[in-house]
């Protein structure tokens, strides 16, 4: 059976310094997760299980785990963002570094090889970018997505690669980074407001999971989940609850803007894309 095999050129140079790692092409996906990880401050093992935000008191500090209208079930993060991985993001996004779409690609589809095996999703899309007047450069999130197909050799995760996406943002709108609680749900309603369902039948009944560069309360997300939901003509359910007819199943890879654990060690982080998130100017979305 044909098959790609790879060399052993030599120990890796490590996060951040990927793009002269020998590894670079000659790797598979997950040795560049194993890589980042030992850069990283990873996420807690007692981490909130709805967001991945750190607990404080045992209880998580993230008004929207709480809330009983939020449409996200799950936000699941690579690492938390900091040091490295925050300037490589912000690198990447806005200082025209996009040859880092390919690393945050391969980083993507090891996380989910790793950890999303016993999940079944139906179709993994970004948080769509606006490249129109006062946006965005250049699509970063969806960039991430068709180098992650690309790096997906078998085809096992259904990208969201399309000419016409399944979900885009109509126009810019305003940043929620580094605002308080109250403007991030303002930020989050316009967000919602700016978003569009090309094709709700291409939507309805399936079981979706977002993908994100960076992720602070995850009101973002959850715009857009509550987007989708809606397009679909979804019912929030419950894990292990009735099936709805469409959901969304996370903020996908990516990295967690939130605080660090207590004791932690300053750690280049490079989380990666999230079911998943990559980042963004002040932090994530």
């Amino acid at each position: 059976m044909p098959g790609r095999f790879w060399s052993v050129p030599g120990p890796s140079l490590g996060f951040p310094s990927c793009p002269s790692c020998s590894y670079l092409s000659t790797g598979p996906p997950r040795l560049r997760l194993s890589c980042a990880r030992q850069s990283s401050q990873n996420i807690a093992k007692n981490a909130c299980p709805v967001c991945s935000q750190v607990l404080e008191g045992g209880s998580c500090p993230n008004w929207l785990c709480a809330d009983p209208n939020r449409r996200i079930k799950r936000i699941r993060a690579i690492a938390y963002h900091t040091d490295q991985l925050r300037n490589t993001i912000i690198r990447y996004k806005y200082r025209g570094k996009i040859g880092w779409s390919r690393i945050f690609g391969r980083l993507l589809v090891a996380w989910l090889d790793q950890h999303a095996r016993d999940e079944t999703f139906d179709l993994i899309v970004a948080n769509p970018t606006s490249t129109g007047e006062g946006g965005n450069a250049f699509a970063h999130t969806e960039q991430v997505l068709d180098a992650a197909a690309t790096e997906d050799l078998l085809g096992t995760w259904p990208f969201d690669v399309a000419t016409t996406r399944a979900i885009v943002k109509t126009r810019q709108t305003s940043k929620s980074a580094g605002g308080d609680v109250g403007a991030k749900r303002r930020a989050a309603a316009e967000l919602f407001d700016a978003l569009c369902v090309p094709d709700p039948a291409g939507t309805r009944g399936r079981r979706i999971l977002v993908y994100d560069d960076v992720c602070t309360t995850g009101s973002q997300l959850d715009a857009v989940a509550r987007c989708l939901s809606d397009a679909g003509r979804f019912r929030p359910s419950r894990r292990g609850g009735r099936r709805a007819p469409s959901r969304a199943g996370a903020s996908w890879p990516g990295t967690w803007r939130g605080r660090r654990q207590r004791g932690a060690r300053r750690r280049s982080a490079r989380g990666l894309p999230r079911a998943a998130t990559l980042p963004r100017r002040s932090g994530p979305r």
